[in-house]
């Protein structure tokens, strides 16, 4: 990846999490930046700087994109509702939110795209 890629999928990612409403913490939490100071953070959403992309924090940010386009898809008439389905309790979840799941790590944040995208289940 290039560095004007990396900046670009960097800035992307933090736009997402912005409209998500993630506080600095859980948006480190997500992509498992943990060398990473939240009060650093801006310097990612400016565009001034990009994530160093490692082999999870490339698998994160596929899963991170792929849940913004299936919430996109599930409601695309009101963008902000995703912010809200991500904190609220679902039924087929066990009444678990699906952000704690998505924060519990990378298995949990498959689980909630592959319960938006159907597709993401299927085996080869």
């Amino acid at each position: 990846m290039t560095e004007e890629q990396k900046n670009k999928l960097t800035f992307r990612l933090m736009k997402i999490m912005e409209l998500w409403q993630l506080s600095n913490q859980e948006k480190i939490t997500l992509l498992d930046l943990k060398s990473l100071k939240s009060r650093n953070l801006y310097l990612y959403g400016r565009g001034d700087k990009s994530f160093d992309f490692d082999d999870s924090v490339v698998k994160r940010a596929e899963i991170i994109l792929g849940i913004h386009e299936s919430l996109g898809t599930t409601y695309p008439v009101n963008r902000d509702y995703a912010a809200i389905w991500l904190k609220r309790q679902v039924k087929k979840f066990k009444h678990k939110v699906p952000l704690e799941m998505m924060l519990s790590g990378e298995i949990g944040m498959k689980r909630v795209w592959h319960f938006l995208d159907c597709t993401q289940g299927w085996k080869n």
